[in-house]
């Protein structure tokens, strides 16, 4: 294959001629919806031309809607018969996960910003899996919305699905999760706070060996802030703060509390800090199974307040989110964003906000001053 088979004839510039020649092969079935194209390498060699020109075609199609890229997979082409019809009237959300109640909240919060305007609100689970939030992205670009609302996943691998937004101007906001390396609107609690109130809370009960504990999955912003809270609360108290704990999920909860238990038995923390509250509900199983005395034997603070751990034997002391008011204004910021495309003021469309909401200590039962 030469370059004479991009159409030397066509009065464009080179990479426009490699996009239409990958849109070609698309449109013959060459390259099938759902699968990879040929890596940048290949298509270099094949086509004659060089990897600047073939990444800034596959640039132009990923923004066309045609390809869609996943960091260190390659990239692919959209399945368009997913697509039905345009909701030029609404707004996208793509979430880890939209059953959990803080997920619900932040849905609720996001549906009081939409009521009284022309927007409504479709919304997709990514799975917490970064490429199954790369296919929602392009499917719900392609649907036509307005604009995004995500909620990043977990871990992003280098995804480029939410900087190539950026790049693109498409109105989006992120929500709880910044994205390193990518400065973009995003609206969350100021966990660094929270993770000092909670750990500020325990000392001034007395305690000085106090861990922080999380699964070796929580990578994301929020997660760092609040270890970051926690240290600085013990360093501005003059104790020592390397006592971080990340248990593997190994996908078998015996086994993942089990790795809890050791770690509590070796180090003998008075008080932890739990990440959140589904980690705090595997410590109060745990030590229910190990005949571990909450709070007389471990005072323990969690985050995000969920209703469960307001009805457990021991009551637990918990961060409060306003999880419905990050939501709301996180909906008020993109129909900001909105507006200023589609009024062409593209300096102020391109200023950043990085908006923190302040999270509350609920003290409950599980914390005791230490003897």
């Amino acid at each position: 294959m030469t370059t004479d088979q991009l159409n030397p004839h066509v009065n464009k510039l080179l990479y426009q001629r490699v996009a239409d020649f990958i849109l070609q092969k698309i449109n013959e079935g060459i390259y099938q919806p759902g699968e990879l194209i040929p890596p940048e390498r290949e298509l270099c060699k094949s086509l004659e031309v060089s990897r600047y020109t073939v990444r800034k075609a596959i640039q132009q199609l990923v923004q066309a809607g045609f390809l869609y890229r996943v960091q260190g997979n390659g990239t692919f082409v959209f399945d368009k018969k997913e697509i039905y019809h345009k909701k030029s009237d609404f707004v996208g959300v793509s979430l880890p996960s939209c059953d959990t109640e803080m997920e619900m909240k932040l849905l609720n919060g996001i549906q009081r910003g939409l009521q009284d305007v022309q927007y409504k609100m479709t919304f997709m689970d990514s799975k917490d899996d970064y490429k199954t939030e790369a296919e929602n992205i392009q499917f719900l670009k392609n649907e036509g919305v307005a604009g995004l609302i995500i909620m990043p996943a977990e871990d992003q691998k280098d995804s480029t699905a939410i900087s190539d937004l950026k790049e693109e101007a498409f109105p989006f906001v992120l929500i709880d999760r910044r994205l390193q390396d990518c400065e973009t609107d995003c609206i969350m609690s100021d966990n660094i706070d929270g993770g000092y109130k909670a750990t500020e809370y325990l000392i001034k009960l007395g305690h000085e060996k106090i861990a922080f504990i999380k699964h070796e999955s929580n990578k994301t912003s929020s997660v760092e802030d609040r270890i970051i809270g926690y240290q600085k609360a013990m360093v501005e108290y003059g104790l020592e703060y390397n006592w971080v704990f990340s248990f593997n999920r190994i996908h078998h909860q015996d086994k993942d509390i089990l790795q809890v238990y050791h770690f509590l038995k070796e180090h003998k923390p008075t008080a932890v800090v739990a990440v959140n509250d589904y980690i705090a509900l595997d410590i109060v199983k745990m030590c229910r199974e190990k005949g571990i005395l909450l709070p007389r034997e471990l005072s323990l603070v969690s985050f995000d307040n969920l209703d469960v751990v307001k009805h457990l034997e021991v009551p637990l002391t918990s961060i409060a989110q306003q999880s419905k008011k990050i939501g709301q204004r996180a909906a008020r910021l993109l129909l900001d964003k909105i507006r200023l495309k589609e009024e062409g003021d593209y300096g102020e469309f391109q200023v950043s906000q990085q908006l923190y909401y302040p999270t509350e200590l609920i003290e409950r039962d599980s914390c005791l001053p230490l003897d």
